[in-house]
């Protein structure tokens, strides 16, 4: 990565000792509805699945049990799940790919905005400091983060379905209550798809916003809320507020923008001359 000083290569447009600020470059929300998309791909093929091989089962073993007037059954066959483990790696590795090439497209629109918002400030162009291959390890790591909570999102996904059908199994309970049961989980599994998406795509820009800013020799930063409703109270007082990269914040765990679970704000350049 070639590092330089964004102070110094606008030193001739600035007077010495005065500082000058660089907007974040906008999250889009177009991306973390792709992100969003790609991660609820794997509950809606879990769910056509269940669809597919797991109701009619059911129905078959409840419709024998009321032939033989058993009110209730000895659960679930774990023979009943076995085609769900194979589509659920599939599933996986087609969601892993979207993930990326949203990932990838979002570095692209950052870096861009990145030098767009320099020229506006500071008058200079980036291009020729700024390169596609320096955000290579951020997007490498965003991705295998995203590999690690599709994974544990699809097998708690399998578990809630598993656990659903066996207890109602257990029951004797209908199709009809068995389906309202497994609506019941895929809502939360989508509500949780929903909150990864939005998640790691802030911490996406977070990991660029640290990174583009340190390798253009940029020490301090102002951190900066949405200012909307949903900002915590917690990050609503650091508001303004000038950190150092590298040193602790006054956020969860010392984090800077970004990073807290769920967290929105971002990190405001401080360029001094």
């Amino acid at each position: 990565m070639l590092r330089y000083s964004i102070a110094k290569l606008a030193a001739g447009k600035q007077a010495k000792g005065t500082t000058a600020l660089m907007q974040p470059v906008p999250l889009r929300r177009a991306a973390e509805l792709e992100f969003e998309k790609a991660l609820k791909t794997v509950l809606k093929g879990i769910a056509a699945e269940v669809r597919e091989s797991i109701i009619p089962v059911y129905a078959f073993d409840l419709q024998q049990r009321r032939a033989e007037r058993r009110l209730t059954g000895d659960g679930a066959n774990r023979s009943w799940f076995q085609r769900l483990g194979t589509v659920v790696n599939l599933l996986g590795r087609r969601a892993t790919e979207m993930v990326e090439r949203v990932l990838r497209l979002e570095a692209k629109r950052y870096d861009d905005g990145f030098m767009a918002e320099a020229k506006r400030v500071l008058g200079i162009d980036l291009r020729a400091v700024v390169r596609a291959e320096d955000l290579e390890d951020q997007i490498e790591a965003a991705i295998a983060r995203s590999v690690s909570l599709i994974t544990s999102m699809s097998a708690d996904m399998v578990k809630r379905v598993e656990q659903v059908v066996i207890e109602n199994s257990l029951a004797g309970n209908s199709v009809k209550t068995l389906k309202s049961k497994l609506v019941e989980q895929f809502g939360i599994g989508e509500r949780k798809a929903q909150l990864i998406a939005r998640d790691q795509m802030s911490k996406f820009h977070a990991d660029l916003d640290r990174l583009r800013q340190t390798q253009a020799g940029i020490t301090e930063y102002d951190w900066a809320t949405s200012h909307d409703e949903r900002v915590r109270p917690r990050h609503q007082r650091l508001d303004g507020k000038r950190y150092k990269w590298g040193e602790p914040t006054g956020a969860e765990e010392g984090l800077p923008p970004g990073k807290p679970i769920l967290c929105r704000c971002r990190a405001r350049a401080v360029i001094v001359f």
